[in-house]
């Protein structure tokens, strides 16, 4: 006599597993993403391994709304890196040096 066939998989047994495997590699792809901001030549290789469509979509895909955040920071972050680098930056996001600017509080008296 045959044993019993397995009965079939739980469907939200098995959404919840590949959530948490989708949820695992978004985490890392945001972590990567947040870290490599901080180090041009690893922002280089990250977008050309990783890509920013791969970091939109782990933003999208991440249950942590506080990890959302950091890998939108870091995505809007690799979009000015890339406006910068092509001379598309906003003049909004340039420095703008303060000479002439008085930075003494009102309590200080100006050295010199």
């Amino acid at each position: 006599m045959a044993p019993d066939p397995p009965a079939p998989p739980d469907p939200d047994g098995v959404k919840a597993s590949l959530r948490l495997l989708a949820d695992g590699d978004d985490r890392v792809v945001i972590e990567r993403a947040v870290a490599a901001t901080r180090d041009i030549d690893a922002a280089a290789e990250f977008v050309e391994t990783t890509g920013l469509d791969e970091l939109a979509a782990a933003v999208e895909g991440v249950d942590d709304p506080d990890l959302a955040e950091r890998g939108d920071r870091a995505l809007s972050a690799f979009r000015r890196f890339r406006a910068a680098a092509t001379g598309r930056l906003d003049p909004a996001d340039h420095f703008h040096p303060g000479r002439g600017t008085d930075l003494t509080g009102a309590d200080e008296r100006p050295s010199g």
